[in-house]
């Protein structure tokens, strides 16, 4: 049986895939974690794991573009920085889990992978910022590799 806080947490979470169930959210993305079976990261053996960011109903996250003066004042040397989320945490109806990026050694690597009309062929992010905050999960990423499909 859920309390009443677990059903309206719910809804709000299902709230979030209305607007990919519109159209409105054109790119998909994902994490990308690369784990390497020597001392360091690029040593040895790669081991890849892709965790799509999705929200309920498998839908695309949200995916803001900044502008070029937040880029030049947060001082990013890319082209393009991208902010994701509110990512929404796993629940019934789906969302994303965020703990690999939490239980990363230092022979892993992380970036995320965004395909859509802006990067047809995809485009490789660099993680630089998560956050954690209670209904809002979010990830900032800058543009490393232009169309490789990752």
């Amino acid at each position: 049986m859920t309390t009443d806080a677990e059903d309206a947490l719910a809804e709000r979470y299902e709230g979030r895939a209305e607007a990919g169930e519109a159209g409105f959210r054109q790119h998909s993305a994902a994490i990308i974690i690369e784990h390497w079976t020597g001392a360091q990261a690029g040593d040895g053996t790669r081991y890849t794991t892709e965790i799509p960011i999705v929200e309920a109903r498998g839908q695309n996250p949200r995916i803001r573009w900044l502008t070029d003066e937040e880029i030049a004042v947060g001082g990013y040397a890319a082209k393009a920085v991208v902010d994701i989320g509110a990512i929404t945490p796993p629940f019934a109806g789906g969302g994303t889990d965020l703990t690999p990026l939490n239980e990363m050694s230092t022979r892993d690597t992380a970036k995320v992978i965004l395909r859509g009309h802006r990067h047809p062929n995809g485009a490789s992010y660099r993680i630089s910022q998560l956050s954690f905050k209670p209904l809002r999960n979010m990830l900032r990423a800058a543009l490393i590799d232009e169309g490789t499909d990752g």
